[in-house]
């Protein structure tokens, strides 16, 4: 962990999630079974960026030190993945979930950025992106053997950290608040909005799954 999670740990969350975080798998394959070019590029964007994201969080969360970096880089990516998307709406099925998600996202990273003794908590939220870099990567590497094992570890990372870990983290940011309150001596700190913005991106977790189950059923019915 960073700061010790034994301290009064305040809150952070981060996006979770990034641009294809979602069920959304990107636009439509043309006739000829290739991706949109937008696509592609879009994939090749997140696959670079949110690998580094990854490395920068674990690093982070390894020694405590560099916050700051963490913190820019993730900031940059969702700005430019939010432009993207507002530009080229069709590099995804559903752009305007996605930003809405950025800008939740965006508008939660000012917290740690105010307050870096929360960066624990942005560095909880970012291990989401674990689970959208092997989304993109799945569909991006097209070796047999290997992207079924992407296919397992996205499936398996899905479930624990968006179905489990982020709800989870409802009840931990709530707690935070409460210590947070103790101290302060009043309810109205900006550690409240932390659990609020952890159930809002929670509950786009829970739609992102829904969509995800409920493909199969709908390719049936064609």
């Amino acid at each position: 962990m960073t700061q010790g999670a034994g301290a009064s740990a305040p809150v952070t969350n981060v996006r979770a999630d990034s641009s294809t975080a979602s069920a959304d798998d990107g636009g439509k394959k043309s006739e000829s079974g290739r991706l949109p070019a937008v696509v592609v590029y879009h994939d090749i964007f997140n696959l670079v960026f949110i690998f580094w994201l990854n490395v920068a969080n674990f690093l982070f969360l390894r020694t405590g030190r560099h916050f700051f970096l963490f913190f820019y880089s993730t900031m940059v990516y969702f700005v430019a993945d939010l432009l993207y998307v507002a530009i080229v709406p069709r590099s995804v099925k559903s752009p305007m979930v996605i930003l809405i998600h950025h800008v939740i996202t965006a508008l939660y990273l000012l917290i740690p950025y105010h307050y870096p003794s929360y960066g624990w908590c942005m560095s909880y939220c970012m291990l989401v992106e674990i689970n959208t870099w092997l989304l993109i990567a799945k569909r991006t590497i097209r070796l047999p053997v290997v992207n079924q094992l992407l296919e397992a570890a996205f499936y398996i990372s899905w479930v624990l950290l968006r179905n489990i870990f982020y709800p989870y983290l409802i009840f931990v940011f709530y707690r935070e608040w409460q210590n947070e309150t103790r101290i302060s001596g009043t309810p109205w700190n900006p550690i409240g909005i932390t659990p609020i913005f952890q159930v809002a991106l929670t509950g786009l977790n829970y739609y992102w799954t829904l969509s995800l189950v409920m493909k199969p059923s709908k390719k049936k019915q064609l």
